[in-house]
């Protein structure tokens, strides 16, 4: 028990820092003290605690009260939780090192994708690259060479679907980093679960998607000014329509990590799959 909190502290940690890596990436260097978006000011050590800081301030800067963004404790409990799984998930302790630089990248790309839809080359040949080796960690001393080449297939294999997605419609259907995405997940899943995955993240993003296309509409602004005095959702105007373009990376990584964790705990992701399905 108290190995699964030292891996959500550590978690915590990591996570405060993935959020300066994604907010400052072309931006500034990493280096350096953090400052408040919004005046400038420099932002105490006190104030710089994971979660806790942005709760006990109400998500308010403590010198001009500017808004501070929910992503900051959101990403640091997701860093924490998916730290906690991989630490201890039954993998060697090599492919738990590779698990937590894997988690810490595509959470990472993840977020970036939904603020800015595109994704680093840098962090997605990352990631691609640490698949393909963790893919071979492990067993790599019983392999033989036909073994060694569906693994190494396993990335073109998955990626290529999205790729005549890509080429078909000029990348208005689809962006060419998540082509490269689909790659790692190929060699971090396999061949068939990475299809998997590809198959449900398209389910995942439709059903994400026509929710906000919903929560967007007029329709829904009426039935929340009936009960909420408040209008938190954004006018239809302003709001998501079927043309509105949504980053697809973050359902990939999404549905990615579901496999990946169910496959490292030794459980069969077809199996839970059917039950979603059914």
């Amino acid at each position: 028990m108290t190995g699964i909190f030292a891996y959500g502290a550590f978690g915590l940690i990591i996570g405060s820092f993935l959020n300066v890596v994604i907010l400052r990436n072309g931006v500034r260097a990493l280096g350096g003290r953090s400052i408040c978006m919004s005046c400038g000011n420099e932002i105490r050590w006190f104030d710089l605690v994971p979660v806790f800081s942005w709760i006990w301030l109400g998500g308010k800067c403590r010198t001009c009260r500017g808004r501070i963004s929910v992503q900051y404790p959101l990403v640091e409990i997701l860093t924490s939780v998916l730290f906690m799984f991989i630490g201890v998930s039954p993998l060697s302790f090599l492919m738990r090192i590779l698990g937590f630089l894997i988690a810490a990248i595509l959470i990472c790309i993840a977020v970036y994708d939904m603020r800015h839809t595109i994704i680093p080359d840098l962090w997605v040949f990352g990631f691609g690259a640490l698949a393909f080796f963790y893919s071979f960690t492990g067993t790599a001393g019983n392999l033989n060479m036909s073994d060694i080449l569906v693994r190494a297939l396993a990335g073109p294999f998955t990626a290529l679907p999205l790729f005549i997605l890509w080429f078909t419609s000029k990348g208005r259907w689809m962006g060419f980093g998540d082509v490269k995405l689909a790659l790692g997940i190929g060699w971090l899943l396999g061949a068939v679960y990475g299809t998997v995955a590809i198959f449900l993240a398209f389910v995942l993003g439709a059903v994400i998607s026509l929710s906000l296309v919903f929560f967007s509409s007029v329709l829904w602004n009426r039935i929340t000014r009936q009960f909420i005095p408040y209008r938190f959702w954004c006018i239809a105007a302003k709001g998501f329509t079927m043309k509105s373009e949504v980053p697809f990376g973050p359902f990939l990584i999404a549905s990615c990590v579901v496999l990946w964790f169910l496959i490292s705990y030794n459980i069969d992701p077809l199996q839970f799959v059917n039950v979603l399905l059914l």
